[in-house]
């Protein structure tokens, strides 16, 4: 794979090696704002809680495109109506200064667009103006504490080692898990943790690293997104990756730096 950084990965991180399944498809766009999922656990869904929304959202509308019934709720303090509206404007006044372009100015407008129709006027998705901790989530996972179909989308930019207790207590409450890993080599061992409390009714897999950031002290990546899926009902081949990532799947976070080749030997 050309321009790639190579990492072989140390056996003390094996825990991280995905598992094969042969129905993982992308979700979302070919960006920064798609996910290896499965369509099967978009369906099975009765409500996605997505926790982090910033300035992309298109995961939220293709999983709202594979599965039309259920709800959407997201859960982000730091943008609004208001924050979009500002860049609209700012956009526009940089144009009339000659200091940035029109299809800049062009392309916020069609964002604010975009998120007035999907997360104000639709009624089945709700924006939550709340920053995530335990108590916020827990408050989340009570207003549908009778099901056990919920989707779990996390990327809250290093918050997310606030929350993993909480989703583990609530494990048999969820469909699928896709969470944002950051620091990764300060967590190694709350991560493997989590995921051995999980084992049980989950599997990792798949995994992808963010070329965005770099390695961390022990020679991983520091930020990655891992996906976790329940085995039943998910066609799942014996065997592990052998590395990532994986063609036609995965795309680089940033697509002007190295990618980072996985091995695992």
């Amino acid at each position: 794979m050309p321009n790639t950084l190579e990492i072989t990965c140390p056996e003390d991180l094996y825990f991280l090696r995905p598992v094969i399944v042969e129905e993982i498809c992308r979700v979302g766009n070919f960006s920064d704002g798609g996910y290896a999922m499965s369509r099967s656990a978009i369906e099975s869904s009765d409500v996605l809680l997505s926790l982090g929304l910033g300035e992309n959202w298109s995961f939220e509308k293709a999983f709202s495109e594979i599965n039309k019934y259920a709800k959407i709720e997201i859960y982000d303090h730091t943008v609004s109506l208001h924050f979009f509206v500002g860049k609209v404007l700012k956009g526009i006044v940089k144009v009339l200064l000659f200091k940035d372009s029109l299809s800049n100015v062009l392309a916020r407008a069609k964002r604010l667009k975009d998120y007035f129709f999907f997360w104000v006027m639709n009624s089945r998705n709700k924006h939550h103006h709340t920053r995530i901790v335990e108590a916020s989530l827990s408050a989340a996972l009570s207003r549908y504490k009778n099901s056990d179909s919920i989707g779990l989308k996390v990327d809250i930019e290093g918050s997310e080692w606030e929350i993993l207790n909480l989703i583990a207590r609530n494990k048999e409450r969820f469909k699928f898990l896709l969470i944002e890993i950051h620091n990764f080599d300060k967590h190694v061992e709350q991560l493997r943790d989590f995921l051995s409390e999980l084992s049980g009714q989950f599997v990792l897999a798949h995994l992808h690293a963010n070329n965005f950031e770099t390695l961390g002290s022990n020679g991983f990546p520091n930020v990655f997104e891992i996906t976790l899926l329940r085995p039943l009902g998910t066609s799942i081949s014996a065997g592990y990756r052998s590395e990532l990532p994986i063609p036609g799947l995965d795309v680089p976070n940033a697509k002007n730096r190295r990618d980072f080749l996985i091995k695992f030997q």
